[in-house]
């Protein structure tokens, strides 16, 4: 007679000194107590990446899970691969009758997701569902703790300045396999103005918030001083010191606050290897100013 093999007790353990914790115990194919609603919540608040291994999500068991968080964005570029589920994106190098089946090598710089919008991405929830054996991670970078990092002198530099981000700033040049956003796509997300340094709603953390190949330029400074500062911050923020790298397995499940972090994926060989992901996201507020 086969054994059934319990699942371990719910409880949260660091990933690395950088960020994110691993989260055991958690089977997100059923509905949680609340009392593991309330453990995962304040463990995203505390350690902003969250990894959950071992999982069998169907989009619905996806969906369910992310309305914990807020509210489910469908992002304003989505495929809709699930009628039912328009919030459930994929993410492949998977072709059928030709086409791919979702967006493919998306996100390849680092961003916050979403930050172009007046009310900005919250968490986003990535779910792999097929993975190559090596390759591909995904990175993310502590914008908190970069922040408190930062020398005093590129401190006053940021402090009470806001930026542009803007989707359409560099959209080609990161996206040259994809078809040119026409005229309608690129009026329907216009440049949103930011603090460089927002406050975290749940813990009051500082965090950085720019990325150079999403904001356009810094508010009230000359140009070359401006795309000069913002390239060096996200250098600053992204350095090991600051970054934990995901390598995925099948069943993985990741969530991220894009509040307080940044994230790149990286590539693969995608001659020789398939991948298949799904993706969900909640919709965020305006980012609050960071106050001295």
């Amino acid at each position: 007679m086969e054994m059934i093999k319990e699942r371990a007790a719910p409880r949260v353990e660091r990933l690395n000194e950088a960020l994110g914790a691993r989260m055991v115990g958690f089977d997100l194919s059923k509905p949680l107590s609340r009392s593991d609603i309330e453990t995962i919540l304040k463990a995203f608040a505390e350690h902003a990446v969250l990894v959950f291994h071992g999982q069998k999500l169907e989009p619905a068991d996806l969906s369910r899970f992310t309305r914990h968080f807020g509210p489910l964005e469908v992002h304003h570029m989505a495929e809709l691969p699930f009628p039912d589920f328009p919030e459930v994106r994929i993410l492949s190098n998977v072709r059928k009758d030709g086409k791919l089946i979702g967006a493919n090598r998306a996100g390849r710089h680092w961003h916050s997701d979403l930050s172009y919008l007046d009310e900005t991405g919250l968490a986003t929830f990535l779910y792999c569902v097929e993975t190559p054996p090596a390759g591909g991670n995904t990175k993310f970078a502590d914008m908190a703790a970069a922040y408190e990092a930062l020398p005093k002198e590129m401190k006053r530099k940021v402090d009470g300045r806001t930026a542009i981000h803007d989707r359409n700033f560099r959209y080609s040049e990161l996206y040259p396999d994809r078809k040119p956003l026409t005229p309608e796509q690129i009026a329907a997300v216009p440049p949103s103005e930011h603090p460089l340094v927002i406050q975290h709603p749940v813990t009051g953390r500082k965090a950085l918030f720019v990325a150079k190949d999403v904001v356009s330029h810094i508010v009230g400074m000359e140009e070359t001083e401006s795309r000069a500062l913002i390239d060096a911050l996200e250098a600053f923020a992204t350095q090991d010191r600051f970054v934990y790298s995901h390598p995925w397995q099948v069943g993985d499940l990741v969530v991220w606050d894009n509040r307080s972090t940044l994230h790149q994926a990286t590539p693969y060989d995608e001659a020789e290897y398939r991948r298949i992901m799904y993706r969900t996201q909640c919709k965020g507020s305006v980012p609050i100013p960071a106050v001295a």
